[in-house]
């Protein structure tokens, strides 16, 4: 109760806009609040990248379980940095939703919220936020989805970067919940699993339209990132490789492009783009991530593990990729768009590199890959994958997908190069010919088995001779000698 009603009195004195820039604590709240602020950077277990409108970021979080039961308690604490400090009166919020309901306000909860609000944070500052929450004994979904935030009054901050939804929420955790107080946790989901054809034939010009495309298999549509349900809007990817590349299209439905960088290695993915992320042996070291924007731009960087180097990874690693984008639209105007493919060459040569260094797969040996795409919307943005991490982070590759290269179709020989297996010819005056001693013993069988389908046709005296064959090897009739 006393903390509810702190909450409100502070929410009241921000909305009537007559709280000071420093709010007098006493002796014992700096003491409390001085292990949660600092200007040294923090280090979360789980990192994240979400920032909200270039202001705020949030940088991961840290939680005392990872799976959470009905009538327990766990402790979150967030981890923001602070590039450029807000006005008064800007709060936070946290929502717990089950589903697609939300179940939970923690607005107020934490030392944080209650003695240093967002409208005080000064740029510079790392803001450790902890929260304590119990979930309902009646909660019945198997997940609950923390959504994180800035608000003032009617006012919110966008989310420009990061997985959030249309009301500039940002999704920053999911975690598994034993519905009904006394079930299992469930099981993690299996990563999903593609095969790569061989490419031949393959023009890169951002169409998917060449024959080795249509005989690949699709990932099928991506889902929602954090829940694995159906995503707000379709996309698509297919994998061929040879023996100097590997090749990723994609194909995107968006009726609002949106990519105003133009140099390579651009922050691509605070607006429209998609992203492959690659981990050849899957130990979740030495991973890879590249992205192409619709306007044809590229990003590429590697990573010792995940997210290690901060902030942004190896980034003077280049891919020497190729790509083509083939717009259904046209990029930041104001008309209705529908969308865009890709398509990108990546040379084996470029993953030949870090610790360990990789080498070009061969038929049958598999890699670990996830796709993503970033859309970025009029107010925030949104996101869709491959296969859902779950969480409100792309770094995670124990969840990335299996993709097998797979060899060739095997070669038919030519017609001529094997005997067609027919009875032979039969001479005109019908004499008797030795017929199964002048076939190959392999194809002997062959014919035998074809002499019940020849019901309906005039016996010949081959036919007479092959029965007698056939009887005398069941010792129903006595063996005769044939010319050699």
């Amino acid at each position: 109760m006393t903390r509810i009603l702190a909450s409100s009195l502070l929410l009241a004195l921000c909305l009537g806009g007559c709280v000071e820039k420093s709010k007098s604590l006493t002796a014992a709240e700096r003491q409390e609040l001085a292990e949660h602020v600092s200007q040294t950077a923090t280090s979360p277990s789980h990192p994240l990248d979400i920032s909200f409108e270039n202001k705020v970021e949030l940088i991961g979080y840290d939680v005392s379980a990872e799976s959470w039961a009905p009538g327990a308690t766990i402790t979150v604490t967030w981890h923001w940095k602070v590039l450029r400090a807000l006005e008064d009166g800007w709060l936070q919020f946290t929502h717990v939703a089950d589903g697609g309901n939300n179940r939970l306000n923690e607005d107020g909860n934490g030392v944080v919220r209650r003695l240093y609000p967002a409208g005080q944070w000064k740029a510079g500052e790392y803001v450790r936020d902890s929260q304590e929450i119990t979930l309902p004994q009646d909660w019945s979904g198997r997940e609950a989805t923390f959504y994180l935030g800035f608000w003032n009054g009617p006012h919110r901050l966008r989310v420009v970067r990061g997985p959030a939804d249309e009301d500039n929420r940002a999704r920053a955790l999911a975690l598994p919940t034993r519905a009904g107080g006394g079930g299992e946790v469930r099981p993690e989901p299996s990563v999903p699993s593609l095969e790569a054809r061989r490419a031949e034939g393959i023009t890169l010009d951002g169409r998917l339209d060449e024959p080795a495309w249509a005989r690949t298999p699709s990932t099928g549509a991506f889902v929602d990132t954090m829940s694995g349900a159906r995503a707000a809007f379709g996309a698509q990817a297919k994998v061929l490789w040879d023996d100097e590349n590997l090749y990723v299209g994609f194909e995107v439905e968006d009726d609002y492009l949106k990519s105003s960088f133009r140099n390579r290695d651009d922050h691509l993915w605070e607006q429209d783009c998609v992203e492959i992320m690659v981990d050849p042996d899957g130990d979740g070291r030495n991973y890879f991530e590249l992205q192409v924007s619709p306007r044809n731009v590229a990003f590429d960087t590697r990573y010792d593990s995940r997210r290690v180097p901060q902030p942004i990874g190896h980034a003077d690693w280049n891919a020497e990729l190729r790509s083509a984008v083939h717009l259904r639209g046209t990029v930041d105007d104001d008309e209705e768009d529908q969308g865009y493919s890709v398509e990108i060459a990546i040379p084996w040569s470029s993953f030949a590199t870090g610790t360990p260094p990789a080498t070009k797969p061969s038929a049958g040996q598999a890699w670990r890959i996830n796709f993503y795409v970033m859309d970025s919307r009029e107010e925030g943005q949104r996101a869709n994958g491959w296969s859902p991490p779950r969480v409100g982070d792309f770094h995670v590759p124990d969840r990335f997908g299996r993709v097998t290269f797979v060899a060739p179709t095997a070669q038919v020989a030519p017609t001529g190069e094997q005997p067609a297996l027919v009875a032979p010819s039969v001479p005109s005056d019908n004499t008797a010919v030795p017929v199964v001693r002048t076939l190959r013993p392999e194809l002997a069988d062959s014919v035998r088995q074809q002499l019940p389908n020849l019901r309906g046709r005039v016996p010949t005296a081959g036919d007479e001779q092959m029965r007698r064959e056939q009887n005398q090897r069941q010792g129903n009739e006595p063996i005769v000698g044939s010319p050699e």
